[in-house]
Formats: C-alpha cells, sequence, structure tokens
C-alpha cells in the first residue's frame, strides 16, 4: 500500500511539473531563444557595410533584384535597391521576432516590400496584377555558412534559401549604375552562341528580369532564365540552358561600359554582346535595298518576335474606330526620291485604306540605312484634307517623323530565317533608340 501511494505521489509530483515549464527546462530554452535573437541582431549591425541580398522572388517566373542593407542594434535598418528610385537611401524599422527560429522581419515599408505590392500598370503581364512579384519580407535564419547569413523564406509556393553578403563601400556607389546595365541589356544587346555547329545569334528580351532568348535563325528555338547582377558579371537562375550546356553565370569583359559579357563550357561560348559594336556576324542586305521594304503589312508581322513592344505600341496606334497599320519606304520607278509612307484605316477595316507619306533621301552604308526628310508628298488622299481629321493627320506626320528620327544615327537591316508573303523577314534596329526594332519584308524579285 506504502508502495502504491509513493508511486501516486511521485505522478503527481511529475503532472505538476509539466503544468510549470520554468521548473525544467522551458526556462533555459527560452533564454536560448532570446540569446539567438540577440547573435543574429549583432551580426546584422557589426558589418561596416551592411549586407547583400540578390533575391530571386519566384524562381522560373521573374529574375534577380539586389538590395544593400544597414542594420543597427536599435532596430533601424538603412536600405538601397537596384530598380527605379531604390538609389536614394530609405530607412525603416526591422526586429528579430520568433518563429521557425530567429526570424528577420521588415516590420516597416521600404525597397523590400515593392516585391509583394500589387501591379496594377497596363504593361505587366496580366497574371501578375493584383499580386505583384511574389516576394516576402519575413526570413528564417537558419545560421551561417562561410562569410554569409543563410535565410529561408515562408511561404511553400515560394520557398527558397536566400544568403546575405557581406556588402562593401563599392556596393553602395555602383548599385545604380547596376540597376541600370541589367534593365539596359533588354534593349541592346543580343546573345551570341558559338558552337561546334557554328554561330548562332539570339534576341533578347525581359519582363521583371526573367529573360527570353530567341534565335534569329529559328524563332521557335528559345531559352529563358531569370538574371541578377553579381560582383564580376551577371548569374543565372535557373541555370541558362543553350546549345546542349548550362550556364549559371557570365563574367564582364574589361572595358569602357556598356560591357559586354562571357561565359564558356565544354566547347560552347555564349557572348552577351552590344548592339553598337561591329556586328560582322550578321548578313547585311543593305545592298539589296533598291525597291522597297514593308515594314509591317499585317497583323501576322505584328505578332513576331522581331516586334519590340516599344515600337508596336508608339507607332501602331488605335484612334477610335480607326488605326495606324503599316509603314513603307516606297520606291517608284517614276520618281526620283522614295515615300516613306504610314498606312491607316479609318473604320478599323483592313479594306478601308488610306495613306500619307514623305518624300525622302536614303542611303546605305555600314550596314546601315539612313532616312532624311525632304518634304510632304503632294499627291494624297482626300482624307487628309479633310478639316475633321486634323488630329489623324498630326499623328501621322508625328509618326513619320519620329520613323526618320529614329534613323539619324542608321537603321541596322539583316536576314532571318522567316519568310512572308513577300519574301523574306529582315530584322531591323535603330541605333540612336535601340528600343525600336521591328520585321520588315524586302521585295522578293528585287533580291532575284
Amino acid at each position: 500500500m506504502r508502495k502504491i501511494l509513493y508511486l501516486l505521489a511521485i505522478i503527481a509530483v511529475t503532472g505538476c511539473q509539466k503544468n510549470e515549464p520554468d521548473l525544467l527546462l522551458g526556462k533555459n530554452a527560452s533564454e536560448r531563444i532570446e540569446q539567438n535573437k540577440e547573435n543574429l541582431k549583432k551580426t546584422l549591425s557589426e558589418a561596416p557595410y551592411g549586407w547583400k541580398l540578390s533575391y530571386f522572388p519566384k524562381k522560373n517566373t521573374f529574375g534577380g533584384y539586389t538590395f544593400l542593407m544597414k542594420f543597427t542594434l536599435a532596430g533601424r535598418v538603412t536600405m538601397v535597391a537596384d530598380f527605379g528610385s531604390g538609389t536614394t537611401p530609405q530607412e525603416s524599422g526591422y526586429q528579430i521576432q520568433e518563429g521557425q527560429g530567429p526570424l528577420l522581419v521588415f516590420t516597416t515599408r521600404n525597397y523590400i516590400h515593392t516585391l509583394l505590392e500589387p501591379l496594377t500598370y497596363s504593361s505587366d503581364p496580366r497574371e501578375h496584377i493584383g499580386k505583384g512579384l511574389e516576394g516576402e519580407f519575413q526570413f528564417v535564419y537558419i545560421g551561417q555558412e562561410g562569410d554569409k547569413l543563410k535565410f529561408k523564406t515562408q511561404r511553400k509556393a515560394t520557398e527558397q534559401f536566400l544568403y546575405f553578403e557581406r556588402a562593401t563601400e563599392e556596393d553602395w556607389t555602383t548599385i545604380g549604375t547596376q540597376g541600370e546595365q541589367l534593365d539596359a541589356i533588354d534593349h541592346t544587346y543580343y546573345l551570341k552562341v558559338t558552337s561546334a555547329q557554328g554561330v548562332e545569334n539570339y534576341f533578347v528580351r525581359s519582363a521583371f528580369r526573367m529573360f527570353l532568348f530567341t534565335s534569329m535563325q529559328d524563332s521557335h528555338k528559345a531559352s529563358r532564365a531569370g538574371i541578377a547582377v553579381n560582383s564580376n558579371g551577371l548569374t543565372f537562375t535557373p541555370s541558362l540552358e543553350i546549345a546542349g550546356e548550362k550556364f549559371t553565370h557570365m563574367t564582364a569583359e574589361p572595358g569602357t561600359p556598356p560591357l559586354n559579357y562571357r561565359a564558356q563550357s565544354n566547347g560552347v561560348t555564349i557572348e552577351l554582346r552590344h548592339f553598337n559594336n561591329p556586328m560582322d556576324e550578321f548578313e547585311s542586305q543593305g545592298d539589296v535595298v533598291n525597291d522597297f521594304i514593308v515594314l509591317l503589312g499585317d497583323q501576322a508581322h505584328l505578332n513576331l518576335p522581331y516586334m519590340s513592344a516599344d515600337f508596336k505600341r508608339d507607332f501602331y496606334t488605335e484612334v477610335g474606330e480607326g488605326k495606324f497599320f503599316s509603314y513603307e519606304l516606297l520606291f517608284q520607278s517614276d520618281a526620283d526620291t522614295p515615300l516613306l509612307r504610314v498606312g491607316y484605316t479609318p473604320t478599323g477595316n483592313q479594306n478601308d485604306r488610306v495613306y500619307y507619306a514623305y518624300k525622302c533621301n536614303y542611303e546605305i552604308r555600314d550596314k546601315k540605312i539612313y532616312i532624311t526628310f525632304i518634304g510632304e508628298h503632294e499627291d494624297m488622299d482626300e482624307f487628309w484634307i479633310d478639316p475633321d481629321n486634323q488630329e489623324i493627320l498630326q499623328m501621322a506626320q508625328e509618326r513619320l517623323t519620329h520613323f526618320i528620327q529614329i534613323s539619324s544615327q542608321g537603321i541596322y537591316l539583316w536576314k532571318s530565317s522567316l519568310s512572308a508573303t513577300l519574301g523574306p523577314v529582315y530584322y531591323m534596329r535603330s541605333i540612336s533608340e535601340p528600343n525600336y526594332y521591328f520585321p520588315g519584308t524586302v521585295n522578293q524579285a528585287v533580291e532575284e
């Protein structure tokens, strides 16, 4: 009986201890958690130039954004980023909270919150409007790996490890240029791939730093990769798969900006090259332009990969029911000078067309075509004389004038592997405004 009473007493005491965690290990565990939080705060604040984070908010969907962060023990962080106005230092609050481990939380708005704010402007892909780039502002601390601090995101859909690297003084002075340099790749670079099969060039297009590389020879051949800038070049996440090889980074080649980038793997060399560099690898067909070029003639041209979003937006404007639908450099056998003309459909019906034209001169040199203005063509459709259409006339004049302006330093012209009704499709790109590129078709009869 005494043994039974003794056993019950032990059980009772043990039960009381389970209800009082401070009596056993609970207090020590709590102290360890607080110590870990304080250690992380101390580590963050002791870096003299803060920390650098390259963050791909959703892999396979968005590219990388770089942040520099300088922390204080008082819970304040000064941050810059490599996008937009992000190079102006902005101060905000942070806390080390308790989660699955020490949890770094950016408690008040700063540049990192931009990646999770809803997108509202019309140029964004529709699937991202309303939910942003799916970034986070709370990161679980895992521990140190060498000189880096390892964190993990919390949402399952975008779960990944992130690494904070010690920033340098130079990082804070170059981050603005770094962002501009990365965003400019979309407009002014092409990818040259050299392998045992020869040389193949790729157009470069991007949305939110997710880059699409499309072969100039075969528009069905394409590769995608997110890009971020690193200390000596570019980083791909996921890796860029091209010509049978996987590339995770490219190194910037020494020289005066704009920089070129290069990588090599198992006999395959890839180069991101600026369009202003010599373009000997392109097959120039400038010397055959002695009849006419249709810069766009139908909806199929508008959807080609050779059409830049900027050119399509600025030159193919819809005005009420009508719209501008084509541009032509027209050479006539009975005239000394060619015409640069724009086609307009007042009703939107392709069968209802009117044209407005400028007389021009043109010159072809250094693989580029140059167009200069002479004057308005006298013979025009009655539509343009009607006072009610004065606004449309002004828009037509603005577009033709703009087209002449983008040829001020020449327009590159070379042949792609595609064909249209009138013959081979050519890729054309302005040198002075390289965000404008578009397809063209040279009359097949002239080439023969």
